[in-house]
């Protein structure tokens, strides 16, 4: 696995063909920025076994994320089932505007390979209800990463994951809730990903 260089703040990047602006994590503090991918790694720890993909999504979160290469040990460690104070961190996060960011990144890491497991179902709700998430707003996030995974291999709409996908984005956008360049609606399908993404710019273009 690669380790994480020193690299320059990147600027806000162009998102599909609309060209809106999606914001860039970093922006953020690096502590802020370490917890984040430490609750993300929570959730890729859920599993008995680490699955590859997962990993490599971490990998790559890591590197977009900057994390210093001690923070970095920190996150994998936690991949690796090593202990961790989770509820501390939730609290820090508790009440932040990343809160509702991070637990849509932990569904995505969740579903990066492409099952999402009752253990891992879990310990998204055991985190998302200790950084005050409410069990509604949860459940439609939930219902949104599961609809987009099995809409993703359709030729043609269906209804009911349409309106799951509609009631989330309509939730994230009443919440003011930051989709990140790094983020994945569907790690399963990076086409249909974009795809998402596309609808959601339409969808909260003054957001991102």
């Amino acid at each position: 696995m690669k380790k994480a260089g020193a690299k320059s703040t990147p600027r806000k990047r162009r998102n599909g063909r609309n060209g809106a602006r999606l914001p860039q994590i970093t922006q953020y503090a690096w502590r802020l920025r370490r917890d984040y991918l430490v609750l993300v790694a929570a959730v890729a720890a859920a599993d008995a076994n680490l699955d590859p993909r997962e990993l490599a999504l971490l990998a790559r979160w890591l590197d977009e994320f900057e994390i210093a290469p001690k923070s970095r040990q920190e996150v994998l460690a936690v991949a690796n089932h090593e202990p961790v104070n989770l509820l501390a961190i939730q609290r820090r996060l508790a009440g932040t505007e990343l809160a509702c960011s991070a637990v849509l990144d932990m569904m995505g890491m969740a579903m990066a390979d492409g099952v999402l497991m009752d253990d891992e179902i879990l310990t998204l709700q055991g985190i998302a209800f200790g950084m005050n998430i409410e069990p509604l707003h949860f459940n439609i996030l939930i219902e949104f990463v599961h609809s987009a995974h099995q809409a993703a291999q359709l030729k043609n709409p269906e209804p009911l994951y349409e309106h799951n996908i509609e009631a989330a984005f309509k939730l994230l956008r009443r919440l003011r809730v930051r989709l990140f360049t790094h983020t994945l609606l569907c790690p399963s399908n990076p086409g249909y990903d974009q795809q998402l993404k596309d609808r959601w710019a339409r969808f909260s273009p003054a957001r991102g």
